[in-house]
């Protein structure tokens, strides 16, 4: 049953592929860009043509070969059915318009030769007949090629409906996560301001001491030990609390006229010795003569080192490291970190600037970095695009535009 059903489909699928194909034609030609003038002189020789092989046995060169061929003295339907032609090019071309003007040409053409010249008996009959059909069988090509035109219309603005309307599903669903991630950071940086502020000051106090106690010991090597484990779980803990601060928005920004190439090399200073140690190349593409752009020198300095330390922890057995800036056609300026380290599995990518989200190992991280960052650029009116491939590599690019108001926020 199923061979029998594939060969009674294959020639379905081959007839429908030739209409479709002749569909084409048909719409093509009857195109005005085809040149609609060319065609109306074509049309207007061929009726010509056909006029003169109708009329050729009343003249004196029905006695000059070819013209004394029986189909130019007897064969009068033969004739007529050759009017046809032009007569379906015009309804194919101009539609209803040009079937009906030919055909009352072809009324024209044949009547006096019926009327006149026919030997037959009732040649009115036998030569409307004629002009009947090609009426209808025009009339009925012209509406059809009308209903194809209208369909691939009525496709290709549904066509386009479709696609609109996915864009703009698309665009529903890339605003409900910024919506839900902004959602995120401001209930998080509720929770992170109010406690960075009830422990950076006991924190502070405690790594003071600690500090001091660490100096005055110097006999005993194992409290010194202690001691200095105690100093960097604080340190990191007084980072963490920083990082909590920054997050939550606490501190106002600075805003002021700066310099794209100057914040992307200091803080590419910042983390130059990991990199030296690393072994890792670095590429810098920075376009000269960047205008200027309004914003907070040190929180996107901070973008760009949070960045640049995620791309030199991604190549821990070295790599390349390229820092490019350049302005783009819409009025941006435009800062990509790209390496060829390990990448991001596609599975990560959507949990990238989620507060505590890391892959990292423990210790190395609490998955603020691109939290902050991300919240940093949005603040400036910006965005942050992010590509990778697992094996191959990351690219982080970040968007400013050009002109920002001055004011602070806090």
């Amino acid at each position: 049953m199923r061979n029998l059903s594939i060969t009674e489909s294959t020639p379905r699928r081959w007839k429908e592929s030739i209409v479709a194909k002749a569909t084409e034609w048909l719409l093509w030609l009857s195109n005005p860009r085809g040149g609609r003038i060319l065609h109306f002189w074509i049309i207007t020789a061929l009726m010509a043509l056909c006029t003169f092989f109708y009329y050729v046995e009343q003249t004196p060169l029905v006695s000059i070969p070819p013209f004394n061929h029986s189909f130019f003295t007897g064969i009068h339907d033969v004739q007529r059915i050759l009017f046809f032609v032009p007569i379906t090019y015009a309804a194919v071309i101009f539609r209803v318009r040009g079937s009906l003007l030919t055909s009352f040409f072809f009324l024209c053409v044949v009547l006096p030769r019926a009327l006149l010249f026919s030997p037959y008996p009732n040649p009115l009959a036998r030569a409307l007949t004629f002009v009947i059909v090609a009426v209808l069988f025009s009339l009925l090509l012209a509406m059809q090629v009308n209903r194809l035109e209208t369909e691939r219309k009525a496709r290709d603005e549904l066509s386009i409906a479709y696609r609109k309307l996915a864009e703009s599903y698309d665009q529903l669903r890339e605003n409900q996560e910024q919506l839900a991630q902004a959602e995120k950071l401001s209930a998080l940086g509720q929770m992170a301001a109010a406690i960075a502020h009830e422990l950076n000051n006991p924190l502070s106090g405690v790594l003071l001491y600690v500090q001091l106690l660490n100096k005055k010991i110097t006999g005993d090597k194992e409290v010194a030990k202690y001691l200095s484990k105690m100093e960097a779980e604080l340190v990191r803990s007084t980072r963490l609390i920083r990082n909590l601060l920054d997050f939550a928005r606490r501190s106002p920004s600075m805003l002021s006229d700066i310099e794209l190439n100057e914040v992307v090399e200091q803080a590419f200073d910042l983390v130059a010795h990991l990199i030296e140690l690393q072994h890792i190349e670095v590429v810098k593409e920075l376009a000269p003569s960047l205008p200027r752009v309004v914003g907070d020198f040190d929180q996107l300095r901070q973008v760009c080192a949070n960045l640049v330390l995620n791309a030199v922890q991604a190549m821990p057995e070295g790599g390349r490291l390229t820092l490019r800036t350049s302005t783009t056609g819409d009025g941006r300026l435009k800062l990509e970190v790209q390496d060829t380290g390990c990448g991001i599995s596609p599975e990560n990518m959507g949990k990238l600037f989620t507060p505590f989200f890391t892959t990292k190992g423990r210790g190395k991280g609490v998955g603020l970095g691109l939290a902050v960052s991300y919240g940093i650029i949005q603040r400036h009116g910006g965005r942050i695009d992010v590509r990778s491939r697992v094996g191959e590599g990351t690219t982080f690019t970040v968007y400013l535009p050009l002109r920002q108001e001055k004011h602070e926020e806090g």
